[in-house]
């Protein structure tokens, strides 16, 4: 029997599920999201946050050499010099012990015993046991990594190379260890994983060493460290897995749902990456609440519960989060300073026609009971008015003082309610709020905004369209995908937002105002049920299969420590080819499926209801037709789902689809700067 016994700790004691340098990764994440004011712009990045992270434990090695010792370092002094090396202000002193703390609960995290090294330790018994291990954790820290994973009981005690400064990789450490406990390299046995560390370089000076390398968990090693050698490799690997476990899912279902279920699985990294981002804001923004915005925002919600179902990203705890139920057509009339044409200009500016009665149901007003003044301003119900803004008419309806007074009380009462519903959900008790929508200009937040001008109101989306209507200065809105506001360009992305809204609604219906009942504040809700058929046929499968790809990835963004931004360029590519090359099913759908507009248009649109051959040729000349065919595409805009349909005939389809691409290329030459109606018509 051998007097001491020494083991590795890594990849021979423990096992972590992931590569050692994920780790460090964390701790990069951790100080990125935590202290992102603090750390200066070139390092605001966790792959450049990593790279000075190991470029101070070079410099600490060198060191340590230069006096003399092994290339070793201690954790906290590497932390401390890491964080005054990417700080733009000096740090508080107590950080590098904090962060060290964190890492080392990571370790924990990721960390779990080897499943078989008690039975390889039974052929080499020795009178003690230690650990010894090449580490920059200290001897401290290590023992109660084992206490946690219960591998104290078969070593309790031991060295890190970063106590003494030296290490097995120079065998110096073993000499150490021979003057500590007063022993020869004879009565010394050592067990480890590493072929040279562990092997060689004991052997070396006499130790008894044996290499301990079981197939099964060293293989698992191998694809972890497979993994985590290029982001393009773990992405193909989560895709294939998430592929596998959609086929088992889809066994029962008809073709069409299959067809659904598959596209939500391959989409899935875009709504991924979107929640992780949304994350990362909450975060780095230290927002209060978060709240998810009706209709899309259910969606999201419930991606996001998927991934962050312990309300934690990377060791900081999130907001809390609800959905609201909330419209535009809920929020503006509300959110109104006051009640004149003017006002009304947050919307027309937007939508650039008003029909009377989507201007009534904005106020919660019914037009039966203003016939006669509508007719002395030389309305009918049924009008649909271009250009509002400048409409006599409508000026004249905004004189009328039983017209004002009436819309008066109405928006009291409805500011009354709305104020109550936010209340019940807190939305009043935060002072920095995070809103989450689709997009495109985040109007319902800036009629929030208006409500609640002392509050900070943060909105996240998917995309953002530009701005026409002046912000509140109490927002700021943030895109993790395309932003007109900040390339002023118009993106062809765009033509396909209304497929992604559809994609990622719910059968909930549009909120169209609300109700009390028992003191209680609850949404009303305007359902269509030719909109929930296509629901229940196409869309809920495909969020399905998100959700099932979402739960899949959520151990891997933890464990391989994966940022948005690292899956922007994926997220944006699933985006072009759902616009780009969108499947049968998905463009009948789009085509089949009612649109709610009935804030402003006062409709639900029916995009299979085509111009005529004859409205699309006599535009250029009667005002009407060409009113009507500019309106379809305005309300259409998807040039492929247009190439796609097949509920026209050839020679039809084929005029319609060069007016697309006409009027497409047209908004994108006005879009650029400089053009004469780029800034006017936005």
């Amino acid at each position: 029997m051998y007097k001491i016994r020494t083991v590795d700790v890594w990849d021979t004691l423990l096992r972590r599920d992931c590569h050692p340098e994920c780790i460090k990764l964390a701790t990069a994440s951790h100080l990125l999201l935590g202290w992102w004011e603090e750390i200066r712009p070139g390092f605001r990045d966790v792959w450049a946050l990593y790279q000075a992270r190991i470029d101070a434990e070079k410099f600490l090695a060198e060191g340590t050499k230069a006096d003399g010792k092994d290339d070793e370092y201690e954790i906290t002094e590497v932390l401390r010099h890491w964080v005054s090396s990417v700080f733009s202000v000096s740090h508080v002193d107590a950080l590098p012990v904090y962060l060290a703390e964190f890492e080392l609960s990571t370790e924990i995290a990721r960390s779990f015993a080897d499943s078989e090294i008690e039975d390889f330790l039974r052929f080499h018994e020795a009178e003690k046991t230690f650990f010894l291990s090449d580490f920059y954790m200290d001897s401290t820290m290590l023992k109660r990594l084992l206490r946690a994973k219960g591998v104290d009981s078969v070593v309790a005690d031991g060295v890190a190379s970063c106590d003494v400064g030296l290490n097995k990789r120079s065998g110096k450490l073993f000499g150490h260890i021979h003057a500590l406990h007063a022993v020869s390299p004879a009565e010394h046995v050592h067990v480890g994983d590493n072929q040279w560390s562990d092997v060689d370089s004991p052997r070396a000076i006499g130790v008894s060493a044996h290499h301990y390398l079981p197939e099964i968990a060293h293989k698992e090693r191998l694809e972890r460290e497979r993994l985590f050698s290029s982001r393009a490799v773990l992405f193909e690997h989560l895709h294939c897995e998430c592929l596998a476990l959609a086929q088992t899912s889809i066994e029962e279902l008809s073709s069409k749902k299959s067809a659904a279920f598959r596209l939500g699985v391959e989409a899935a990294p875009l709504f991924i990456a979107f929640i992780l981002w949304i994350a990362e804001q909450a975060i780095e923004k230290k927002l209060d609440r978060l709240f998810f915005f009706t209709r899309e925002g259910e969606f999201f919600y419930r991606v996001f519960l998927e991934i962050f179902p312990s309300g934690k990203l990377f060791g900081h705890d999130l907001p809390s989060l609800e959905v609201l139920e909330v419209s535009r057509l809920a929020t503006f009339a509300p959110s109104m300073r006051d009640i004149s044409v003017e006002e009304m200009s947050r919307v027309w500016s937007l939508f650039r026609l008003q029909s009377v009665s989507g201007l009534f149901t904005t106020f919660g007003l019914r037009c039966e009971d203003f016939l006669e003044i509508l007719t002395d301003c030389g309305l009918k119900v049924s009008d649909v008015i271009v250009d509002p803004s400048n409409s006599e008419e409508l000026k004249k309806l905004f004189c009328s003082k039983e017209f004002l007074d009436a819309v008066k009380n109405s928006v009291g009462s409805q500011k009354e309610m709305l104020f109550d519903y936010f209340k019940q959900h807190s939305l009043n008790a935060a002072n920095k709020i995070g809103v989450v929508d689709i997009g495109w200009r985040g109007t319902i937040q800036d009629n929030i905004a208006l409500l609640f001008p002392e509050k900070e109101i943060h909105g996240m989306y998917l995309a953002l369209r530009r701005f026409i209507n002046q912000q509140p200065g109490n927002v700021s809105k943030a895109a993790y995908g395309p932003d007109e506001n900040i390339n002023n360009k118009l993106d062809k992305i765009f033509e396909s937002f209304a497929v992604m809204e559809l994609l990622c609604s719910s059968s909930s219906g549009s909120v169209v105002g609300y109700k009390r009942e028992n003191n209680k504040i609850f949404a009303r809700h305007q359902i269509d049920e030719e909109e929930n058929l296509f629901f229940t046929e196409f869309t809920q499968h495909f969020q399905n299969g998100v959700v099932l790809a979402a739960k899949n990835w959520k151990p891997y963004i933890e464990r391989y420590v994966i940022s948005a931004s690292e899956l922007q360029s994926t997220a944006l590519h699933i985006w072009n080819a759902l616009y780009r090359a969108p499947g049968d099913d998905l463009t009948q759908l789009f085509m089949q499926s009612p649109q709610n507009d009935v804030f402003a248009y006062g409709d639900f649109f029916k995009r299979n209801r085509f111009p005529s051959l004859l409205t699309i040729f006599l535009s250029p000349v009667i005002k009407s037709s060409r009113l009507q065919l500019i309106e379809y595409v305005r309300r259409v805009q998807w040039t492929q789902a247009i190439e796609k349909t097949k509920d026209i005939g050839w020679f039809h389809r084929s005029v319609l689809l060069l007016v697309f691409r006409m009027a497409n290329f047209f908004k994108r030459v006005r879009s650029r700067p400089g053009f004469l109606w780029g800034k006017k018509n936005g």
